[in-house]
């Protein structure tokens, strides 16, 4: 055997060790974007049971906001769930302000019914 086969048969050993390396690579990447596909999917069966457990506050949201207090404690009960409700929506901040406006007028008006 020549020199340049002893030479080819060097360089056919690191291609092979490159190419084992390579594949070992891709089984890795393969491994990780089954994983992630994996993972994705529990993200979006987190985020639609998200998307339901936040329709279902915003229904409750709404409840409080349109039940009559009829007193201070009842006031008091929609600034407390105004605290925890997302403050940042101007639509609810317009939603809470009228409920407290239209319960504070009520209060007004039995007062004045009763004071005739």
């Amino acid at each position: 055997m020549g020199e340049t086969d002893a030479k080819l048969l060097r360089l056919e050993a690191k291609f092979n060790a490159a190419d084992d390396r390579r594949k070992q690579a891709t089984a890795r990447t393969a491994e990780l974007e089954e994983e992630l596909d994996r993972l994705m999917s529990l993200v979006r069966q987190a985020e639609e049971k998200e998307a339901k457990k936040a329709a279902a506050t915003a229904r409750a949201f709404d409840r409080v906001m349109e039940a009559r207090a009829r007193s201070l404690a009842g006031l008091i009960v929609k600034v407390r769930v105004r605290k925890r409700w997302n403050t940042d929506d101007e639509e609810s901040e317009i939603t809470i302000l009228k409920s407290l406006v239209a319960d504070i007028d009520a209060m007004a008006d039995e007062v004045s019914t009763k004071a005739e």
